[in-house]
């Protein structure tokens, strides 16, 4: 199937015809003059515009390459330089040596054109030898144009040695770059072929995300079944979603994710669509503030910190980078050396003195908290925060 083009007006004197025809209906009895004003401009922002047009048409294929190359893998061919297969005579039997890299001068017969090779590897005759078989040479410049050659062979580094040079059959195995249109017709053979499945673990959370509405975020527990809390079984894999709150999608919108999911997976594969589990975090936490900070509205501002933190709708967030690639890190910990950073990274906090944190209705505590459930969120329960001024 071939590539096929957007249709972009790119010609000057199309914009220039439009813009006449534009004053024509508001000017009745106007008429373009080639002496006035008017036309001058009209036709220099018609040859601007015109311009633009062309850069604009580019943008769809520059694109297609990029995906084609970058993203499946299929680059455009290269140029790729003919071969010349020459023999060499010597002027006498002393013995020399041509080193790699020589260039030679292939003239096809009634040309004045000449297509340079150089010598792809040294060589050597003993003495008593005048000829060397079989020496094969590559063309400077890439592309097919060198192909084909016959003709007579000049040496062009002063290897006074050397009687002839000839070519022992025609050159062979020059090819052009691709053209854009030859790589963009291959590229829309190739995508007839591609079709939007799941194979691993994570295309099932990704098309969840993205091929449903009302899931904001997914991810896929490989081996996981939740139906009897193995966390080994093969062709297994469950996929937790919520909304863009981090909070339980409806029971409709998850319907709608396990009927396309069970509708795109492999036969003999299980596909298990479960809300998150949620765990109530209490933290109480003390900081010294920087001078020229108010103690009270810093620790504010860490219980701020604290509760977006420990929110559903951020928890599991990749910390850097485009979150759109990875909705959700499926994190299994909160971490007393993560709460800690984040109170230090807030606006006028010197430093954290003291931090405890746990599960609602557990005592407080400096130790990591595990999250029960196969895909946890967090949701943050009494958060206390106290400031203390510069000491």
């Amino acid at each position: 199937m071939p590539y096929i083009p957007l249709d972009i007006e790119t010609e000057p004197i199309d914009f220039a015809g439009d813009a006449y025809s534009y004053l024509g209906e508001l000017i009745p009895g106007w008429l373009p003059s080639p002496g006035n004003l008017e036309a001058w401009l009209i036709e220099s922002l018609a040859q601007l515009a015109g311009e633009l047009a062309a850069l604009a048409a580019l943008v769809p294929e520059a694109i297609f390459r990029f995906f084609g190359e970058s993203i499946l893998g299929l680059p455009p061919y290269a140029a790729t330089s003919a071969q010349a297969v020459t023999t060499w005579t010597m002027v006498d039997g002393a013995g020399y040596s041509v080193p790699a890299g020589t260039v030679i001068a292939v003239t096809p017969p009634a040309s004045n054109d000449s297509w340079a090779f150089t010598v792809d590897e040294g060589f050597t005759l003993v003495a008593g030898q005048t000829q060397a078989f079989e020496i094969t040479a590559t063309a400077l410049l890439a592309g097919a144009a060198a192909s084909g050659l016959t003709g007579q062979v000049a040496v062009i580094d002063p290897l006074t040695f050397v009687q002839s040079v000839t070519l022992a059959q025609p050159t062979s195995g020059g090819q052009d770059a691709e053209t854009d249109a030859d790589y963009l017709d291959r590229l829309s053979d190739l995508l007839t072929l591609l079709s939007p499945r799941p194979i691993l673990a994570p295309d099932f959370a990704v098309l969840a995300r993205r091929m449903v509405p009302g899931v904001a975020r997914a991810t896929a527990i490989d081996l996981y079944d939740p139906t009897t809390g193995l966390t080994n079984r093969p062709r297994c894999v469950t996929v937790a979603v919520c909304d863009d709150a981090g909070e339980p999608c409806s029971p409709e919108v998850k319907q709608e994710v396990d009927d396309l999911l069970q509708s795109m997976r492999e036969v003999n594969f299980l596909v298990y669509v479960i809300d998150p589990t949620y765990t109530t975090i209490d933290v109480t936490v003390g900081v010294f503030t920087l001078p020229g900070y108010d103690p009270v509205d810093v620790a504010q501002a860490v219980v701020d910190r604290l509760t977006a933190y420990l929110s559903p709708s951020q928890w599991g967030l990749p910390p850097y980078g485009d979150p759109g690639t990875q909705s959700w890190v499926n994190q299994t910990k909160v971490r007393y050396l993560e709460l800690t950073e984040q109170a230090n990274r807030v606006d006028g906090v010197d430093y954290v003195s003291t931090l405890t944190f746990g599960v609602t209705g557990t005592t407080l505590a400096r130790v990591d908290v595990t999250l029960p459930g196969p895909a946890p969120l967090t949701r943050p329960g009494t958060i206390a925060a106290t400031g203390y001024p510069p000491h």
